[in-house]
């Protein structure tokens, strides 16, 4: 943007006075309005009543009023508000950006604003109450702050950067998989630009009420340290035109992102031997007040699928990260294009859905998941497989006569449970019984998988 042309900090400003006028000048109008228009009250945490804070709907729709107050016979009423609105709107209309797009006529100004191929019209007036809504979010300088984040897109609007060079703060966005089941205390770089993060670190960019929908209600207890998020960032830029303008569209960004952070999910949940459930795949979010600031109450990006957690509902702590886990889930993750990852992908996606089986029966179910992996794994033969399967399961992971011995008789006494469930149904365990015969098994196929994506396949098992 030409300095020469455009004085930046001048209009920031002058922008910034105009909406301090604004504020006060509305606040009569928002009292009656709200007398017309009441609004919902909530509870607060400390069990007082407290009003909703302004919406930038109502804002729009007061500021519409008295925009097309000369057309519904209000506008000796409208006058004076519309007299400190109306300087904010030519303001508006004097960036580079706008000028081009708005009509000269400051109350039929009517444009389009695109926000990764997501159409809107807008206004002038929209953004106006957009800027006074982020100016509530703020506390230093709000209309100064607002104004000069408002510039900072419509600045890389004009100067027509490809994406991926959109400037920081509110012009980064993420796709991302909200999951459930660990504690995460910090971001984690996964690989290829991927993170997993709190959902904290996310709060900004996604609907809460999602997390409410889907996460166990306790999860809200430890303020959701129970989710976490899969993220991958981009930068992104709104783009403006005259209504009717047809332009050249943005290539829809590839999501190949999703289905990579899904394996490493299962491959987080297979390496911690506990659930990790994705429960919701959001693309295209862009932070929560960077669509206030361009006049959208509540643009949220595109919902792929969704999945409850509500059946994990209990009040054990989700376990914490471990590093170890989280190493071999890395190191299989990123070597996740080798011809031994694809040998055994099946296996981690069928152990993962064992641990999050969550119906009647589960224990039983996710024994048999078990059994069919380690099968799999072990190649084994259509008959004597229980001790084939103990010769081959104690060769390839025992390191001593000991170590061997007790693999041999933990694989004897998992397999007698896979068999019990499988030709009696659920037999005479109990549930306690049941859930040991399954972890143990578990561990072994857990074992087992992350051997053979370090190491490979063995060539022959007769050599072994």
């Amino acid at each position: 943007m030409d300095s020469k042309k455009f004085a930046v900090d001048d209009w920031i400003q002058r922008l910034a006075l105009s909406l301090g006028k604004l504020a006060e000048a509305q606040e009569p109008y928002l009292k009656k309005y709200y007398k017309q228009h009441p609004r919902v009250h909530v509870l607060s945490e400390d069990g007082s009543i407290e009003p909703p804070a302004v919406a930038l709907d109502d804002l729009r729709d007061l500021y519409g009023m008295a925009c097309h107050s000369h057309v519904l016979g209000d506008w000796r009423y409208f006058a004076p508000l519309g007299a400190v609105l109306d300087p904010a709107r030519n303001i508006l209309r004097s960036h580079p950006t706008l000028a081009g797009v708005m009509n000269l006529i400051v109350r039929q100004d009517e444009f389009w604003m695109e926000i990764l191929n997501n159409g809107h019209s807008t206004s002038s007036g929209d953004l106006v109450a957009g800027l006074m809504v982020r100016a509530a979010e703020l506390t230093d300088d709000r209309f100064r702050t607002a104004a000069a984040e408002l510039n900072q897109l419509l600045d890389s609007a004009i100067e027509k950067r490809m994406e991926g060079s959109a400037p920081g703060g509110l012009g980064v966005g993420y796709d991302l998989v909200l999951f459930y089941g660990l504690t995460l205390k910090e971001r984690i770089d996964i690989a290829d630009g991927m993170a997993m993060v709190p959902f904290d670190q996310v709060r900004a960019f996604v609907d809460k009420r999602i997390v409410e929908d889907l996460a166990p209600w306790r999860s809200a207890f430890d303020e959701w340290r129970s989710v976490g998020a899969v993220v991958r960032p981009f930068s992104w830029r709104p783009v403006f035109s005259r209504p009717g303008y047809l332009r050249d569209r943005y290539p829809t960004r590839p999501h190949g992102f999703f289905r990579e952070a899904q394996v490493f999910l299962e491959l987080l949940a297979v390496a911690h031997a506990a659930p990790v459930l994705s429960i919701v795949t959001l693309g295209e979010c862009i932070d929560r007040s960077a669509g206030r600031l361009l006049g959208l109450e509540d643009y949220s990006g595109n919902e792929y699928g969704r999945r409850s957690a509500e059946r994990f509902d209990s009040f054990e702590e989700c376990p914490g990260l471990s590093l170890k886990a989280l190493d071999q889930a890395k190191a299989a993750f990123q070597d996740r294009r080798e011809e031994r990852y694809a040998q055994v992908a099946p296996i981690v996606s069928r152990l993962s859905q064992a641990l999050s089986r969550g119906e009647g029966f589960a224990d039983e179910m996710r024994i048999v998941d078990v059994a069919i992996s380690l099968e799999s794994m072990y190649d084994l033969p259509q008959r004597d497989i229980s001790p084939t399967l103990r010769k081959r399961a104690s060769r390839y992971l025992g390191t001593d006569a000991a170590s061997r011995e007790r693999i041999k008789e933990t694989v004897r006494r998992f397999y007698n449970a896979r068999s019990n469930i499988v030709h009696r149904g659920r037999g005479n365990a109990s549930p306690l019984e049941t859930h040991r015969w399954f972890a143990s098994g578990f561990d072994i196929a857990r074992r087992t998988l992350f051997k053979m994506l370090h190491e490979g396949l063995p060539n022959s098992w007769d050599r072994l």
